[in-house]
């Protein structure tokens, strides 16, 4: 009985070790590092972090093209844009809230106006140089802390130092 429960135990083991990713840090270990942004103003289309899930299809003027409902953690996600793979902007809503959006197209951008395709520079000239820098999965993202509203955002750079996509959400904790 024991050498079943070993057989199943270490391959789930390696198949866990093997998605870490060992070059990527944790966003979290820059937080007291980095002086705090205002983000308060953030949105897409007068959604923002805290909206409820009914402001997003009002204030987007249609309802999403894609829902996915997570069970563990529970959260729902709704999705704009031709696809679940190629979309627009994305909104995880937990607890009837927004609590993150991804924007993956230049068809809406920030507050600050920065789209997919702005250059880094672009990013620090609307954002300042209260940034931190940090490798996930092969990406370059740069990010901002709003400590006092509890908000971050981040942008994803490609080779050429190009924004490929935007993140913002809620801090918990």
């Amino acid at each position: 009985m024991r050498v079943k429960n070993y057989f199943f135990i270490f391959p789930l083991v390696l198949l866990v070790l093997a998605s870490c990713d060992p070059s990527s840090t944790p966003k979290e270990k820059y937080y007291s590092s980095t002086k705090s942004t205002n983000l308060e103003s953030e949105n897409v289309k007068s959604v923002s972090i805290g909206s409820s899930k009914y402001d997003v299809a009002s204030r987007l003027k249609r309802k999403p093209k894609f829902i996915e409902v997570v069970e563990k953690p529970p959260y729902t996600i709704y999705i704009y844009g031709e696809s679940t793979e190629k979309y627009d902007v994305e909104f995880q809503i937990v607890d009837n809230k927004v609590s993150r959006y991804d924007l993956l197209s230049s068809k809406y951008g920030t507050e600050k106006g920065i789209h997919t395709g702005d250059s880094k520079q672009d990013v620090i000239g609307a954002y300042g140089e209260n940034y931190y820098e940090r490798e996930d999965t092969g990406a370059t993202i740069i990010g901002y802390f709003d400590k006092a509203h509890k908000l971050n955002i981040e942008f994803s750079l490609d080779e050429k130092g190009k924004v490929e996509g935007i993140l913002v959400q809620k801090i918990n904790g």
